[in-house]
Order: structure tokens, then sequence, then C-alpha cells
């Protein structure tokens, strides 16, 4: 594939990574995202640039086997993360990696977040995986990951950030903004007390309305 064959899609990449940062998901240096283009090639954000003003010129283009079609530009450093994961599960299109702050706080706490507080965090995110510190960018951190996403479309990874996965970015973006959502809703109601959530019955009617 040809690098100006996939303008349109590296104009999305880059729309969705202002966007994650203009909703303070994520730093200007940190987060990264990426998209299945075919079964042989990916885009992915860079590394040591301005994620607040990335521009289409400015996303990678790699192999599945981790070849640099884009020499001119650094690789993210969770490149590895990426391609892990794209070969781990077929299914996924799109991934997105950022550091929001409430739900990257309980990544630094022994407790986890409440997605029974609303239907929209239930049926969204449905389930949490967990992933020990390993450090960033290493193989060891990418197989955590992986391991995370065969059971979970959205991975929090200790003491550190978190991924979520998805068939189009659209969906990615949307698991991460319910999460720090849901989140915020947990450090609210145990601060504020008499939590409320949605009871086993509740649950059970939206599982069956979403496999509807």
């Amino acid at each position: 594939m040809k690098y100006e064959e996939c303008l349109e899609q590296r104009e999305e990449l880059a729309f969705y990574m202002r966007r994650l940062y203009k909703q303070k998901l994520t730093t200007c240096s940190g987060g990264n995202l990426s998209a299945r283009l075919d079964e042989k090639h990916i885009i992915i954000t860079p590394s040591s640039l301005d994620k607040g003003f990335i521009k289409a010129e400015q996303i990678g283009l790699m192999t599945i086997d981790g070849e640099n079609l884009t020499p001119h530009l650094k690789p993210s450093i969770e490149t590895g993360m990426h391609l892990s994961a794209y070969r781990t599960r077929d299914d996924i299109k799109a991934i997105i990696h950022a550091h929001p702050v409430t739900a990257t706080s309980f990544a630094a706490m022994d407790k986890k977040i409440n997605i029974n507080l609303t239907g929209e965090a239930f049926v969204v995110l449905k389930k949490i995986a967990y992933a020990p510190y390993i450090l960033m960018g290493t193989d060891g951190l990418s197989e955590a990951v992986c391991e995370g996403l065969k059971i979970s479309n959205v991975v929090i990874m200790k003491n550190h950030g978190i991924t979520t996965v998805g068939n189009t970015l659209l969906s990615a973006f949307d698991k991460m903004e319910v999460l720090e959502a849901a989140a915020q809703m947990t450090l609210n109601t145990q601060i504020m007390g008499n939590i409320s959530q949605l009871t086993d019955k509740n649950l059970d009617e939206l599982i069956e309305w979403s496999n509807k």
C-alpha cells in the first residue's frame, strides 16, 4: 500500500488524536492511536510530536510485521503493543492508548472502577481487564495487554494508563470516554456515599437488551 492511498484514514486517525487531547484524555506527548487498513498494513501516531495539533501527514504507515514504511517518522514507543494486539485478535480494527486522569488514578490504586452505576457504562464497557505494571515500550507490556484483550476490549495498565480497542476508531474512543466517566462517577459516589448501583435484575435486562 502506498502512503497517499490512505489519506482519508490518516485524516481520521489524526482527528481522533486531536479529539483525545481536546477531551483531556491524554497529554500532548502521551497516548497513541492506530487503525488497521488491511491484513498487512496499519497506520499509527508517531512519537515526539505534539498530539494536540497532529496532522494527517504526520501519521505513520507500517506493515503488520513491523516494517516502517514512513522512515521519516519515528514510530510510537508502544508500536509493538499495537502490532501484537492486531495479531492477537483479527476483529480489532482500531486501538487507543491514553492516560485519562481519573481512570489512570484507579490504575495506581488497588481499587476498581464500578461499571454498574449506569446502563451506558455496563453496556459499552462490559468487562474490564487489568494488566500488571511493566516498563513501557517492552515486549512484556505488549504480552500483558494482549492477555487482557483476550477477555475484554478495555485494559487498565497498572501505574500507566488505559488501552481500548474496537471495530472502528469511534468505538475505541467511546470506550475510553465512557471509562473515564465511569471512573469519575466511581470516585464521586465513594466520596458522597450511599451508593445506588444497578441490581442484578437491571444488569440481566441490559444484557438481553444489548443482544437484540
